[in-house]
């Protein structure tokens, strides 16, 4: 058992389960009990029951806010959508990772939910394998000692979770600086993708081994331009043709690609440039 889990087993995470239907509350309250986790459990039925008992932990000198929140989607009073809108626009809640508990598979409200910054959903009825990899990607990619762990080998579901956060717009860029470490090149592609991806991180992906990773970097909307300028003479001519077939790249970096020493690449960007 690696460090990460080990401390997972051995120390108790606070879940707040927000969910009004009380057949999904057993069932998820199962899923825990088979995760294998150490936790406590709160329950709340609604989201303004929610809201009143995160304001409360808040204002307590003697309770903690919860480690992570269960946060069902369709609720009477409050929805899903206006809990997690609430929590994210208060500094001291705004932290506490979220999943969004959902029978819905419609794109409309997983893109909802990811404009108001949530961390992951997990379709219901919740599975305990699912939820125990799921808590385990997100604190392993909160803890400061990321970089010490084991997590060379991810498991799919692991894998799963990782690439979500790594291309969510909203992820904190704490957490994208411990995904960048990852020995997957996929995770650390869609970090080098994400506009959210702090200049300091992009920098440190320009260099990265793997010429995938250096690319998604150029296709990066906030990519500053001097690591553009610098990826524009990569030794790998795959990363120059992709820049040089990018119209969002600046104009004056696409004009030197045009003199380009081999030929495809110099063809191209005056191609993209003429359009």
């Amino acid at each position: 058992m690696n460090e990460l889990n080990s401390k997972i087993h051995n120390e108790k995470i606070h879940v707040l389960l927000v969910e009004d239907s009380p057949s999904d509350v057993r069932l998820t309250q199962e899923a825990l009990k088979d995760s294998g986790l150490i936790y406590e459990l709160s329950l709340a039925n609604d989201g303004e029951e929610a809201m009143n008992f995160l304001h409360q932990q808040k204002m307590s000198a003697f309770s903690k806010l919860p480690d992570v929140i269960l946060l069902d989607l369709n609720m009477p009073r409050k929805t899903g959508h206006e809990v997690l809108a609430e929590i994210k626009a208060d500094p001291k809640l705004t932290t506490i990772p979220i999943v969004l508990l959902t029978v819905s598979q419609q794109d409309r409200d997983i893109m909802e939910a990811l404009r108001l910054k949530m961390n992951y959903y997990l379709c219901k009825p919740v599975d305990a394998i699912q939820l125990s990899a799921l808590l385990k990607a997100i604190f392993a990619l909160q803890k400061e000692d990321y970089s010490k762990t084991d997590h060379g080998q991810l498991a799919k579901e692991d894998l799963h979770i990782r690439l979500v956060l790594a291309g969510n717009p909203h992820t904190s860029g704490f957490v994208l600086a411990n995904l960048a470490k990852e020995d997957n090149m996929h995770v650390r592609s869609r970090v080098a993708e994400n506009p959210a991806t702090p200049s300091d991180i992009l920098e440190l992906l320009s260099q990265d081994k793997h010429v995938n990773v250096r690319l998604s970097v150029t296709e990066n909307p906030n990519a500053p331009k001097p690591i553009l300028e610098k990826l524009a003479q990569d030794e790998s001519e795959d990363v120059r043709l992709g820049m040089a077939e990018n119209p969002d790249i600046p104009a004056e970096i696409l004009q030197s690609l045009a003199a380009d020493e081999n030929i495809f690449v110099a063809t191209c960007a005056a191609k993209t440039l003429a359009q």
